[in-house]
């Protein structure tokens, strides 16, 4: 048993270091163990220096130092993010106009719109799996590629985003805190701010891990944000920053089966 354990805290660090968190979902699946387990386990890892336990799993201990590339998020994506991802379509009604932004749990939503809507978006990961979609009117917006974030800025875009009330912009939170929505780069920053003013409803779609990260350009503030959707319940404290009006959309790894 104890070399058993011993080989399971070996395979659950190696991940570790490769995706940077893991929830307690993962760990079940990757070492093939009980919930009750899993959460021990990541006990027993934060006190050996391992990682740095957070409330569904663990993280690195270098983990919201920095803003990891669109390319490293990619190999994050959680079951959570799946639950996340089908809270979001369930927003998606037919013949909507909605504006997608580059993230990539938004990828995974991107994936499976299967109604007829309007989507404009300016990530190039968005527009290649809206493409293949015949019900969808795929509008991408142009300018240069950002390699790090996979996405396209002209200034041009910011006075068209303005000029279209949006049914809904869905937006992906690179950090969060009490001051609003923060993002990497002033010229996205600038897209988020534009949207937020001209969408009919703002849906923040990010995990609460968000507000232990840092970014430097603020797109909007909490105020703005119509829902929220994260996999889990707010403290006390976080819900006192957002506007009493915001809806709380907490997915479940159950809610995606």
């Amino acid at each position: 048993m104890t070399m058993y354990r011993e080989k399971r805290f070996e395979e659950i660090k190696r991940l570790l270091t490769e995706r940077k968190e893991l929830s307690i979902e993962d760990i079940m699946q990757a070492v093939g163990v009980s919930r009750d387990t899993a959460r021990r386990d990541v006990v027993a890892l934060a006190a050996s220096g391992a990682g740095r336990r957070t409330r569904g799993g663990i993280v690195s201990l270098t983990f919201g130092h920095t803003v990891p590339s669109y390319s490293e998020r990619l190999k994050l994506f959680s079951t959570e993010k799946t639950a996340m991802a089908k809270q979001a379509l369930s927003l998606i009604k037919p013949g909507g106009v909605y504006f997608i932004d580059d993230s990539t749990t938004l990828l995974k939503l991107s994936q499976s719109i299967d109604v007829p809507v309007t989507i404009y978006t300016h990530s190039l990961d968005n527009a290649i799996a809206l493409a293949v979609k015949s019900d969808v009117t795929l509008r991408v917006l142009g300018g240069k590629l950002n390699h790090h974030g996979r996405f396209f800025f002209q200034p041009e875009n910011l006075a068209q985003l303005s000029r279209i009330a949006f049914d809904a912009a869905f937006i992906g939170a690179t950090a969060m805190s009490r001051n609003g929505v923060y993002f990497p780069y002033a010229d996205d920053a600038d897209v988020k701010a534009t949207l937020a003013e001209a969408a009919r409803q703002v849906i923040v779609v990010s995990e609460t891990q968000k507000f232990q990260i840092q970014a430097p350009y603020r797109g909007f503030p909490l105020a703005a944000v119509d829902v929220l959707i994260t996999e889990r319940a707010l403290t006390k404290k976080e819900r006192a920053w957002f506007a009493p009006t915001t809806q709380l959309m907490v997915a479940t790894p159950e809610a995606s089966d």
